[in-house]
């Protein structure tokens, strides 16, 4: 079959000759769907060289598993791999965080320690930064940051819409970040209470 014919038969019959090992199958499978998995993927990941890489890497298993599987929609089958790439992806580079994060705390103890602020100081100040909110804003700031709740949790159950709980977060963040700029060059601050 010549190749400018393979760009005109559906994606279903472009799978099961995928299945045999066709080659021709497997560009003309790559040239319909590339551009707009790249686009999911850049969307998602929000840096081009991740989506590139995500991208090539599924048309990649694509093409090394072939023959174990035949493929009856390779356009769902292509997008649920791609998510689960990119799920992948999100979930490495929240490992990554996470540990910088436990890497920040420990220098910010001790700094701390070298300071002679003791967290006994930190916590009776957060204590008094926390008491000049308003009523309101000291509960969904509480939820927010402490009970690790959603917006939408803190909306539902203060019956208040999500704009009015990030209008509370972000007020309560601006009072917070004043009462506490002693304090605020101990990274672990930032890290609990501003990220």
């Amino acid at each position: 079959m010549k190749g400018e014919l393979y760009s005109t038969l559906p994606d279903e019959m472009l799978g099961r000759l995928l299945f045999t090992g066709d080659e021709k199958a497997y560009e003309a499978l790559y040239q319909r769907h590339w551009r707009s998995l790249f686009s999911t993927a850049f969307w998602k990941t929000n840096s081009q060289s991740v989506a590139e890489e995500l991208v090539q890497e599924l048309f990649l298993r694509l093409w090394e598993n072939r023959q174990k599987t035949l493929i009856e929609n390779p356009e769902a089958y292509l997008k649920t791999a791609l998510r689960y790439s990119v799920i992948g992806f999100i979930k490495a580079k929240l490992v990554h965080a996470q540990t910088e994060l436990g890497e920040a705390s420990e220098q910010a103890a001790d700094q701390l320690a070298d300071t002679g602020v003791g967290l006994e100081e930190l916590s009776v100040a957060l204590e008094n930064a926390l008491s000049l909110l308003p009523e309101k804003t000291r509960m969904v700031f509480q939820m927010s940051r402490f009970e690790q709740r959603s917006t939408s949790e803190i909306a539902q159950q203060l019956g208040l819409s999500d704009r009015a709980v990030e209008y509370h977060i972000t007020q309560s963040l601006r009072l917070l970040r004043f009462q506490l700029k002693d304090y605020l060059s101990y990274s672990i601050i930032g890290a609990v209470l501003f990220s």
